[in-house]
């Protein structure tokens, strides 16, 4: 019985391209996420730190936005595209996405 079974459902061996291709669709999944959950924080605490210092916080709130938003749809959109073909290089475009989000909020602090 088990041998019937087994020869209907053969089992799918991952190779590492096929690991690196899950990880970059994690990531995208991870940074639209953080995009959901942690740029409205983000938001505000420039509010917060503009309020505080006297600042205006319009053109720290325009950068912050603008960073994350550009970084999250371009680098995601290329990883998706990426492992949708099954590209080796996948998980770089999410990465760097991920890294350009962060980039973008320590310079819309330096603003404040």
């Amino acid at each position: 019985m088990t041998e019937e079974w087994e020869e209907l459902e053969p089992q799918r061996e991952w190779t590492t391209a096929d690991r690196w291709r899950m990880a970059a669709w994690v990531l995208i999944f991870l940074n639209v996420l953080g995009l959901l959950v942690l740029a409205p924080a983000g938001d505000s605490g420039l509010a917060e730190a503009a309020a505080a210092s006297g600042a205006d916080d319009g053109p720290a709130r325009m950068v912050f936005w603008l960073s994350v938003l550009g970084c999250t749809l371009v680098g995601n959109g290329i990883g998706a595209a990426a492992a949708a073909t099954k590209q080796r290089w996948a998980i770089v475009p999410p990465v760097l996405a991920a890294a350009g989000c962060w980039v973008g909020f320590l310079v819309a602090q330096g603003l404040v």
